[in-house]
């Protein structure tokens, strides 16, 4: 019984999904037939033509929630309690829209190694919605993003277990990492990425872990 209603929150995020995904589709038709350009599409495969990206990235584990980093008790990364405990990625993405000329869709998966006090594997699939056109853009190209998705880890650490509300952990847990990039006007292609890498089971609503694994980091990425 306790392991059905554990599983029965990504049972609804899915309808929740695919109905998002309906009213996108919908909202494009309608569009479409009022002559509406809210959105620009990309080519899913083929030649990338600037749209494709892969980064690297690595960094500190944060012992803060990100409640307090975000919202409560907002800091700089500089005063976040940072532990002994390390993270390194590498993902691959491609831009598929822009949406109302600022907002681009970028579909992302990546794959992150823990080590010292963790040593799981993470792999996850988002999308990430990244704002441009930053009025001081002609001096550093600046972006904004958030994601949404999902990471798996190969295992449940203690450190999870600590975290999770009901003691436990999970494995499968929702991707939340903002971050933010600056690039030079000359080079944008090549983006200085700071990201708070985040997994958490979202108040109950993937799974009843809540909380779990997360990381301030800094990296690189480039785009081609």
């Amino acid at each position: 019984m306790a392991r059905a209603a554990r599983r029965k929150p990504i049972r609804l995020v899915r309808p929740l999904l695919a109905g998002l995904a309906l009213a996108l589709v919908a909202c494009g038709a309608c569009a479409a037939e009022e002559g509406g350009s809210w959105y620009e599409l990309y080519p899913f495969t083929g030649p990338c033509a600037g749209n494709c990206a892969t980064a690297i990235y690595a960094g500190w584990y944060v012992d803060n929630s990100m409640g307090q980093v975000l919202v409560t008790s907002p800091e700089t990364p500089f005063t976040w309690d940072y532990e002994g405990d390390y993270l390194v990625a590498t993902t691959i993405s491609r831009r598929i829209a822009t949406l109302w000329k600022h907002v681009d869709v970028e579909p992302e998966i990546g794959v992150g190694q823990r080590w010292k006090k963790q040593d799981e594997t993470e792999v996850w699939g988002a999308f990430f919605f990244r704002w441009r056109g930053f009025p001081w853009d002609d001096r550093i190209v600046t972006t904004a993003a958030v994601s949404t998705g999902f990471n798996y880890a190969t295992d449940i650490s203690d450190k999870e277990k600590a975290r999770a509300k009901d003691g436990e952990g999970s494995r499968l847990m929702h991707f939340f990492a903002p971050e933010i990039t600056f690039a030079l006007p000359s080079h944008p292609e090549y983006e200085l990425m700071f990201r708070f890498h985040h997994r958490s089971g979202v108040f109950g609503l993937v799974s009843d872990a809540w909380g779990g694994a997360q990381y301030g980091t800094i990296g690189l990425r480039v785009r081609f």
